[in-house]
């Protein structure tokens, strides 16, 4: 069993130099995907999107979220939910310290 993966790696090995890669393509004529999760206490995302086809997906869970899309393209799509807490006090609460002021 050994012999015939060492054979097998050999021969892919061998036949490395032989692989050919796609070329580099122009990616303002196909769909630009993009997405950001992002759970700090202050959590910032910037997107900048030129392809036909522009999609965006933004999460933010943090005391201080903002975010800003700028999309140029025939189609552009683009969700962005934020969730405000404080951490801090989420902590402390799974710790079963009621945070003061609730």
């Amino acid at each position: 069993m050994k012999a015939s993966i060492f054979s097998v790696g050999l021969a892919l090995l061998a036949l490395a130099p032989l692989a050919q890669g796609d070329p580099v393509r122009d990616r303002t004529q196909g769909p630009c995907f993009r997405v950001n999760i992002q759970n700090d206490r202050v959590n910032e995302s910037t997107v900048h999107q030129n392809c036909n086809t522009n999609y965006s997906r933004t999460v933010q869970a943090g005391n201080q979220n903002r975010a800003a899309t700028i999309q140029t393209g025939e189609v552009n799509n683009n969700k962005v939910r934020q969730y405000q807490y404080d951490q801090l006090k989420y902590y402390d609460r799974m710790r079963g310290n009621p945070a003061q002021g609730d």
